[in-house]
């Protein structure tokens, strides 16, 4: 049986056994963050840091899908990596829609010039919202409980306060000026490559002995 077809079989079983609430309360959150741009007039304070909060909230969300407690009790009857992407995918396109929505309505109110580049903006996201799940991913292959999905948030939470410490044209956080990005703006792209290379490896078959 092909993956897609498991996949499809999966899907309503997996979508009963996942925890939908971190989901639920990462997009309460993401739509609360927009609430002052979407109510004043948008301005870079406040549509760009919420905008960003909104993609790490969604990120680490979806992080606790991952764990399967039965994985490493009973013989599963499909491929872990079946399972694996079948759980990201189940709260990861939900989690994309919203911040969709939320972008597309501060665009709405006349934030297009206060958001910056959609590009730049979108790769941010991108980013902010993959590390957590890699970092969750590679927990979850060593253990199967809410411990290795906070893994995710925790790693998330040291990586992007870390990046606040930089400033001027040291900070990666800065819209880039139309004279070209700086080296640290430039760092975003292949951030977002490891990210995926990572989650990538860690959703591979487990071969215990």
């Amino acid at each position: 049986m092909s993956g897609l077809r498991l996949g499809m079989l999966l899907a309503r079983p997996l979508a009963r056994a996942v925890p939908w609430w971190p989901l639920v309360a990462a997009a309460v959150l993401a739509v609360l963050s927009q609430l002052p741009a979407l109510l004043a007039e948008p301005a870079p304070g406040l549509a760009l840091p919420g905008l960003r909060l909104a993609a790490a909230a969604l990120g680490a969300a979806v992080c606790f899908a991952l764990p399967d407690r039965m994985a490493s009790t009973v013989m599963a009857p499909s491929p872990r990596w079946v399972r694996q992407w079948l759980r990201v995918a189940l709260n990861l396109m939900p989690a994309v829609a919203v911040w969709v929505l939320l972008y597309r309505a501060v665009v709405a109110v006349g934030g297009r010039l206060v958001v910056g580049p959609a590009g730049y903006l979108t790769l941010q996201a991108a980013v902010c919202g993959l590390i957590p799940l890699a970092a969750a991913a590679v927990a979850v292959r060593y253990r199967d409980d809410l411990g290795a999905a906070l893994t995710g948030p925790l790693v998330q939470g040291v990586a992007l306060v870390g990046t606040l410490f930089f400033t001027g044209t040291k900070s990666p956080w800065s819209i880039p000026p139309k004279t070209g990005w700086t080296v640290a703006q430039l760092c975003w792209a292949p951030a977002l490559a490891l990210s995926a290379a990572v989650l990538l490896l860690a959703n591979r078959e487990v071969f215990r002995s």
